[in-house]
């Protein structure tokens, strides 16, 4: 694992916490989530920028965000992520997307009935698409 490996997780972390705590992920940390994939394509000559599917990953997901099911900031983060996962894996990230969205949903789901409360705004979908994002970029690196 290399520098611009570990400041990745690093700022994929309070990417994670930020929207946990706020349901919000900036555009700031979303700069420096892109800064640091460029930074990853240009080290790994084996990793190739998918800039096609990236955009029409933030343009689904923008008109997803518009009907209100998904944040915005949650779109972006997932079209950079995809600009540097090997197209050998999308499909399987976007699955596990799902996958650990519906646990952290359920996990909520049982939070806000064990707890009555109904105050939660959301999915954190930040949880998800980063442990999925960074896992299938580790293999793209690899591969």
């Amino acid at each position: 694992m290399n520098l611009i490996g570990l400041v990745l997780i690093a700022i994929s972390t309070v990417v994670v916490i930020s929207d946990i705590k706020e349901r919000k992920i900036s555009n700031r940390l979303n700069l420096v989530v892109l800064v640091c994939c460029l930074l990853i394509a240009y080290e790994y000559e084996n990793i190739e920028l998918h800039i096609l599917r990236s955009t029409l990953v933030l343009a689904v997901g923008l008109v997803i965000f518009s009907l209100g099911i998904i944040g915005a900031g949650d779109v972006k983060l997932l079209s950079i992520y995809a600009l540097i996962i090997d197209d050998q894996y999308w499909a399987l990230s976007l699955a596990t997307v799902g996958f650990i969205g519906g646990i952290t949903a359920l996990i909520i789901l049982i939070k806000s009935i064990i707890v009555k409360s109904d105050t939660e705004k959301g999915v954190p979908y930040g949880i998800p698409i980063v442990v999925s994002s960074l896992f299938f970029i580790h293999l793209s690196a690899l591969s």
